[in-house]
């Protein structure tokens, strides 16, 4: 049975093995591909393309530990990623520019792969290499406090995130005295399907055959994980990816 109780086993199994034909494609052509301005946006769609797998492996129900080499393919393809961004000739600097900006995706997928990390959990060196990997250092309050906490001790903290509107209850989480936090938790992770409404996906249920890979609030699963937090009170809660916390606290 899968996690995701949306679609059934054979979807998610569906949507893995086309998107895995689409990615092994990029890994092979991207760094060689002979238009190196083209290179940013194929390395993009390869970095998209694994985060799908990560997750719809999770909503397929498949074990943690089996999940691992879907991670390490999200962390080749962001260091192609930057290979390719630092390859561009300074002509091209607005390509790199709009490739490198840290936009809600951005955030997403890093507390998402760093909720993984944490959760399987990654060796001291592994978790420095995806940490790496993320990247943007200073840029965003929670990626840097959950990067800090994982290890990165000389990381330069944001103060502030760089999306208020749907972030900004979660860093008061992180902000709040212990005691606080359960409630304060739970009180985002209620309102949490509509926070995320801005991000492409948010709506995906009910767009096009295979554009919906799971809703997971791994962003929470994080913050429970990091800050030692009672989630009693979210475990009802459908978003909420309680298997990765249980695996963690195992």
């Amino acid at each position: 049975m899968s996690r995701d109780q949306q679609k059934e086993v054979s979807y998610f199994s569906a949507q893995i093995d086309f998107i895995n034909g689409a990615a092994a494609k990029r890994f092979l052509d991207t760094e060689s591909f002979p238009n190196i301005s083209g290179r940013p946006g194929l390395v993009h769609d390869l970095a998209y393309y694994v985060l799908q797998i990560t997750i719809l492996r999770y909503s397929r129900g498949d074990t943690l530990e089996t999940i691992r080499p879907a991670l390490w393919q999200w962390v080749e393809a962001k260091e192609i990623q930057q290979r390719a961004h630092a390859g561009l000739p300074s002509e091209l600097a607005n390509i790199r520019q709009m490739y490198e900006k840290v936009t809600l995706d951005t955030v997403y997928d890093a507390l998402t792969m760093l909720a993984f990390a944490a959760a399987l959990p990654f060796k001291n060196e592994e978790m420095t290499r995806l940490i790496r990997a993320i990247g943007h250092a200073g840029e965003d309050a929670l990626i840097d406090l959950a990067a800090h906490a994982l290890g990165d001790a000389g990381r330069t903290v944001s103060p502030t995130c760089k999306y208020p509107k749907v972030y900004q209850p979660l860093l008061e989480v992180w902000q709040a005295e212990p005691a606080q936090r359960p409630a304060l938790l739970q009180a985002y992770a209620k309102d949490w399907k509509r926070k995320i409404k801005p991000i492409y996906w948010s709506n995906s249920l009910n767009g096009a055959e295979g554009a919906y890979f799971g809703y997971w609030a791994f962003d929470i699963a994080l913050t429970v994980m990091l800050l030692d937090i009672d989630d009693q009170g979210l475990l009802t809660n459908p978003y909420y990816p309680k298997d990765l916390v249980q695996h963690y606290r195992a």
